[in-house]
């Protein structure tokens, strides 16, 4: 499937790193949507389909573990598209949760060849 055809969320209150992400994905011809914060993420995934979602884990109001846990609840098939970044690398809690969530994570500072890898993959198996 071609990337034009898959839409894909980010959900990050840090701007330049959410416009970085949004121009990059773009560019490589997916539609991108953006939300600050989980609340938005929320919203927008009752509303659109996404192929991908690459989630912050760390962020105000709803952070990233508390929206996966709602979707894994309420919308599986987004819960198993998530990605997750972070900075929180030595978190014991942010380890545990990524132990047993079972999603694929990138650590903040990340590279363009390791997002793409890591979004082709899921995305690989996304069917609109």
């Amino acid at each position: 499937m071609s990337n034009e055809r898959q839409r894909i969320l980010i959900v990050d209150d840090e701007d330049s790193l959410a416009r970085l992400m949004k121009m990059l994905l773009e560019h490589l011809g997916y539609s991108v949507d953006w939300a600050a914060n989980g609340q938005l993420a929320l919203e927008l995934g009752a509303q659109h389909s996404y192929a991908a979602i690459i989630c912050d884990l760390l962020m105000p109001y709803v952070n990233g573990m508390e929206l996966f846990e709602i979707w894994r609840a309420e919308s599986p098939e987004l819960a198993e598209r998530v990605i997750f970044v972070t900075g929180d690398n030595l978190g014991t809690r942010t380890n545990r949760f990524l132990g047993l969530c079972g999603q694929p994570c990138l650590y903040k500072p990340f590279d363009i060849k390791e997002l793409t890898q890591t979004l082709e993959d899921v995305t690989a198996s996304y069917a609109s």
